[in-house]
C-alpha cells in the first residue's frame, strides 16, 4: 500500500513538470515567431534604405567630380599666373637691377649679394629657354656684378697691401708677437666684408680666381717688403744680427783658445743694430815670438776665430730677411683665419708664399754664389762660411715655426721651405770641400824661422769656429762624407753617425794640413838642413797638439781615429830626435878625440906634435859647431815656452855631460900658446848658450 502511494506521488510530480515544460515551450515558440516578424521588418527597412542611398549616390558623385575638376582647373590657373609673373620677373630683372649691380656693393653688401642671387636664378632660367638675347643680357649683368665684387675685394686687399718700409719691417721684428698686427693691420669690419664676399664666391663655385687674386697681391706685398729691407741692408754699412742669434755650443772647449772672453759674449739684439760689431782683443795663444810679424798674425787670427756669431754682413742680413719673412707670413697666416674658410686656408697660403719664397731663393742663391767666389775661405772668408752654417742653424731652430704655418694635413706643402734650406746645405758641402782643397793646395812658403805656419792656425781656428755650429755641422759633414766615402759605422744612430762623419772631416783636414807642411819642407828647405826642417815640424805639431788637448775636437776626431793622438805624439818625438842631431857636430869631434886618446894615450905633460895638432883640430871643430848652433838658433823661432824648454833640456841631456868630460880631460893640456883661440867655451858657458837659444825672440 505504501509503495503504491509513492508511485502515484511520483507520477503526479512528473505530470506537473511536463505541464510546466510545455508551457515554457509555448512561450519560446511565441518569442521565436515575434522575432522572425521583427527580423523580416528590419530587412525590409534596410533594403529600402539601401535603395535610397544608391539613388542619392547616383545624384552626388557627378557633382563631386565636377567640383574637383573645377578646383584643379582653378589651381592650374593660379600656378600659371604665378609662372607668368615669375617669367615676366626674369624678363624685367635686368632693367630692375641694372643701376644697383652697375654701381657695385657700396656700403650695403648684404642687399647686393641678395640681388646677385636673384640674377643667378634668372641666368639659370634662361639657360633652359631658347631666348638667347635675354640670356645674354642677364649673363652680362651677372658677370658685371661678379666683377664689381672682385673689384671691391681688390680694393679691400690693396688697401692693406702697401709694402712695409725697411724701418717699419725692422720695428715689426722688434715688436712682441701680440703687437705685430698693429702695423698695417686690416680693420675688423673690412675683414668681415672680405670674408662674406669670399664665402659667396666659394658657395657659387668661383673661388679659384679670387684665391689667385688675393694670394698674388698679398704675396707681392710681402716680396716687395723684403726687397725694400734687402736694399736698405745692402746700402747700410752697419752689420745687423738676426733676432734668432746663434749662441756658441756648450760643448766647445775654451781651454786652448786665446779668445775665451770673445766666445762668452752674449748675442747682440736686433735693437742694437745701430752699433758696429766690435771684437774684444784677447791675449795671444803664442807666449813667445809676439814681436815677429808671423806671431802677430797668429794672434789676430785666433782672436777672430771664436767670435760667437757670423761676423759676415751678407749672411747676417739674410738671417734678418728670414726673420722678417717668417713674421710677415705669420701675420698673413693669422689673417687667413679671419678671411677664408678653413678648407681654403692652406690653398691660399701655399699660393701666397710662392712669390716671396722665390725672392728668398734668389737671394739665397746670390749669397751662396758670392761666398763661393770669395778667396781665402780658410782665413778671411771663414766668417762667411760660418754665416752659412748659422743660417742653417736658423732653419734647424725654426722647423717648429714653419710647421705651425701649416695645418696638420699639409705635410707635403711644408716641403716648400725645404728647397730654401737645401740651397745652403749644398753650398755648405761645397765650402767644406773647398776648404779641404785650399789646405791641400796651399803653396805659401814655410814660416820665418820655422815658426808655426799660418795655415796651421787657420785650420784649427776654422775647426773650432765650425764646432760652434756643431749640430748643423754634423749634418753637413755627413752629406760631405757620403759624397766622398761611405762611412763604416753602419750600426750607429743618426746623431752618432753625424758626429763620426764630422770627426772624419776634421781628421782629413788635419791629414791634409800635415801633408802640406811636409810638402813645404821638401819644396823650400834643403834636405841637408835637418834642423830647420825639424824645428818647423816641431812648432806646428806641438801647436796642433796643444790646441787639441782636452778639446771636443780631439774627442770627435778620436771617435773615427783612435790612434790620432799617439800618431802625432810619435811624429813630435821623431821631429825632436831629428832636431837633436844638430848636436852631432859637437859630439862627433868630441868622440873622435876620445877615440884618438884611447889609441894614442896622450900624455898629461909632454905632448907630441901630432897630439897638439889633434887637440887643436878637435877644439876648433867643437868651437865651430857651438858657434854654428848658436848662429842657427838666432834664425829659429820656437814660440811655445814648454817646447822651448824641452828642446833645451834634450840638448843639455845629450851634450853637457859629454862636453864636461871632454873639457876636464883635454882643456888643461898644454897644446897651444893661444888658449883663448882654442878653448873658448867651458861647460858653464855651453850650458848658458843652450839656455839662451831662441831667447832673443822673446
Amino acid at each position: 500500500m505504501t509503495g503504491g502511494g509513492e508511485i502515484k506521488t511520483n507520477v503526479r510530480s512528473s505530470e506537473l513538470k511536463l505541464q510546466e515544460e510545455k508551457r515554457r515551450l509555448a512561450l519560446l515558440n511565441e518569442s521565436l515567431t515575434r522575432s522572425n516578424t521583427l527580423t523580416s521588418g528590419m530587412v525590409s527597412t534596410l533594403d529600402n534604405f539601401e535603395r535610397k542611398l544608391e539613388s542619392l549616390d547616383e545624384l552626388v558623385t557627378p557633382v563631386y567630380e565636377a567640383t574637383n575638376e573645377l578646383s584643379f582647373l582653378l589651381n592650374n590657373v593660379d600656378h600659371s599666373l604665378l609662372l607668368v609673373d615669375s617669367v615676366l620677373h626674369y624678363y624685367e630683372i635686368c632693367n630692375e637691377l641694372q643701376p644697383t649691380i652697375s654701381s657695385g656693393p657700396g656700403g650695403n653688401l648684404t642687399e647686393y649679394l641678395s640681388e646677385l642671387d636673384r640674377l643667378e636664378e634668372a641666368v639659370k632660367y634662361f639657360k633652359r629657354t631658347t631666348s638667347v638675347s635675354e640670356r645674354e643680357r642677364v649673363t652680362q649683368l651677372f658677370d658685371l656684378g661678379r666683377q664689381r665684387l672682385v673689384e671691391e675685394t681688390d680694393k679691400l686687399i690693396l688697401r692693406y697691401a702697401n709694402p712695409l718700409s725697411a724701418k717699419e719691417l725692422i720695428e715689426l721684428c722688434e715688436m712682441s708677437e701680440t703687437n705685430r698686427n698693429d702695423i698695417h693691420a686690416m680693420q675688423e669690419v673690412d675683414m668681415g666684408t672680405l670674408r662674406r664676399i669670399i664665402e659667396w664666391f666659394n658657395a657659387h663655385g668661383f673661388r679659384q680666381g679670387l684665391i689667385d687674386s688675393y694670394a698674388t697681391k698679398r704675396g707681392t706685398m710681402i716680396r716687395r717688403s723684403l726687397q725694400l729691407l734687402a736694399e736698405h741692408l745692402g746700402k747700410s754699412s752697419v752689420r745687423r744680427i738676426s733676432t734668432n742669434i746663434i749662441q756658441p755650443s756648450p760643448n766647445l772647449s775654451t781651454n786652448n783658445t786665446s779668445s775665451t772672453d770673445t766666445s762668452k759674449r752674449p748675442g747682440i739684439k736686433l735693437g742694437d743694430m745701430s752699433r758696429l760689431l766690435k771684437r774684444p782683443s784677447g791675449p795671444g795663444t803664442l807666449p813667445r815670438g809676439v814681436n815677429s810679424p808671423v806671431s802677430t798674425t797668429l794672434t789676430v787670427i785666433e782672436d777672430n776665430a771664436m767670435f760667437d756669431s757670423s761676423d759676415h754682413r751678407d749672411t747676417n742680413n739674410y738671417k734678418l730677411l728670414l726673420d722678417a719673412f717668417i713674421i710677415l707670413l705669420q701675420r698673413d697666416r693669422d689673417l687667413l683665419n679671419y678671411v677664408f674658410p678653413q678648407e681654403l686656408q692652406s690653398l691660399v697660403f701655399t699660393k701666397l708664399i710662392e712669390l716671396p719664397l722665390v725672392h728668398m731663393r734668389e737671394e739665397a742663391q746670390r749669397l751662396c754664389e758670392s761666398i763661393e767666389r770669395l778667396p781665402h775661405k780658410l782665413d778671411s772668408g771663414k766668417f762667411a762660411i760660418y754665416g752659412i752654417f748659422s743660417i742653417l742653424k736658423w732653419f734647424r731652430k725654426s722647423r717648429s715655426t714653419f710647421s705651425k704655418l701649416y695645418q696638420e694635413s699639409d705635410v707635403a706643402r711644408r716641403q716648400q721651405f725645404t728647397t730654401l734650406s737645401e740651397t745652403f746645405e749644398k753650398s755648405a758641402v761645397i765650402y767644406l770641400r773647398g776648404i779641404l782643397e785650399e789646405v791641400t793646395t796651399d803653396t805659401s812658403s814655410p814660416s820665418q824661422g820655422g815658426n808655426v805656419h799660418p795655415l796651421t792656425s787657420h785650420v784649427l781656428a776654422f775647426m773650432e769656429g765650425l764646432l760652434t755650429y756643431e749640430d748643423t755641422a754634423t749634418t753637413i759633414a755627413s752629406k760631405y762624407v757620403e759624397q766622398e766615402q761611405r762611412s763604416t759605422s753602419g750600426g750607429s744612430s743618426r746623431t752618432e753617425k753625424g758626429l763620426y762623419d764630422l770627426g772624419t772631416y776634421f781628421a782629413r783636414l788635419i791629414r791634409s794640413l800635415h801633408a802640406n807642411l811636409s810638402k813645404k819642407i821638401d819644396g823650400y828647405m834643403p834636405r841637408t838642413d835637418t834642423v830647420i826642417r825639424s824645428i818647423f815640424l816641431l812648432n806646428n805639431i806641438n801647436y796642433l797638439l796643444k790646441r787639441l788637448e782636452g778639446s771636443s775636437l780631439l774627442t770627435m776626431i778620436e771617435r773615427c781615429q783612435p790612434n790620432f793622438l799617439s800618431k802625432y805624439q810619435a811624429d813630435l818625438q821623431t821631429s825632436l830626435n831629428d832636431y837633436t842631431k844638430c848636436y852631432s857636430s859637437i859630439i862627433i869631434p868630441i868622440q873622435q878625440m876620445f877615440e884618438y886618446d884611447n889609441n894614442n894615450r896622450i900624455s898629461d905633460t909632454k905632448l907630441r906634435d901630432r897630439d897638439r895638432e889633434q887637440l887643436k883640430e878637435s877644439f876648433s871643430s867643437v868651437n865651430t859647431a857651438i858657434d854654428t848652433i848658436r848662429q842657427q838658433c838666432e834664425q829659429y823661432i820656437v814660440s811655445d815656452v814648454v817646447l822651448r824648454k824641452r828642446l833645451r833640456d834634450e840638448g843639455k841631456k845629450l851634450i853637457l855631460e859629454l862636453f864636461k868630460k871632454y873639457y876636464d880631460k883635454f882643456a888643461h893640456k898644454d897644446f897651444t900658446k893661444h888658449r883663448e883661440k882654442y878653448i873658448r867655451y867651458d861647460p858653464v858657458a855651453l850650458e848658458r848658450i843652450i839656455d839662451n837659444i831662441f831667447e832673443h825672440r822673446a
